[in-house]
């Protein structure tokens, strides 16, 4: 994992509970069980691969992403999470947190490219020359699986993750 990565993450989980993190001799965090226990559920695997699917089998360009833009507030609505709509045209940005400081970012980019996805398999793009060969699929979805366990959490949450 990158060090940006590691310290967003790190950040999130001290807005979750500053007494969750403590810092090993080599520096590691300790990361708190229930997150991972949370994530590894059933129900969040399958609903987390069924929102991926449907991402790429749907693929949209930059600037035109207007289902996958509908897709992502219509999950928000659903998880109770405000969001502000449009943003750069198509984007979404949402708020999990109190609204007030401090505030981590996290973020996804959610368009595809304008190429031929050449394998054959059942959730391939349904969209011809165009497809997540870069893997936006995967992080519009983390994302959003993020937003909901934060959401789930909210009450923890000791600042504002803007989404």
């Amino acid at each position: 994992m990158s060090f940006f990565k590691w310290v967003s993450f790190v950040l999130i989980l001290h807005l979750l509970n500053p007494t969750l993190i403590s810092c090993s001799s080599n520096g590691l965090s300790q990361i708190p069980s229930k997150f991972l226990t949370l994530a590894k559920r059933n129900d969040f695997f399958d609903w987390m691969v069924g929102i991926r699917r449907r991402i790429h089998e749907n693929p949209e360009l930059g600037y035109e992403e207007v289902e996958t833009s509908k897709l992502v507030r219509a999950e928000l609505e659903k998880m109770g999470v405000s969001y502000k709509y449009p943003v750069a045209v198509t984007g979404v940005v949402g708020y999990v947190g109190t609204g007030h400081a401090p505030f981590v970012a996290l973020r996804a980019d959610m368009d595809a490219l304008a190429m031929q996805e050449m394998v054959e398999w059942e959730h391939k793009s349904k969209v011809p020359g165009k497809m997540h060969a870069c893997g936006h699929d995967a992080h519009t979805t983390m994302l959003l699986g993020a937003a909901k366990l934060l959401k789930e959490h909210e009450e923890e949450l000791q600042g504002t993750v803007v989404l």
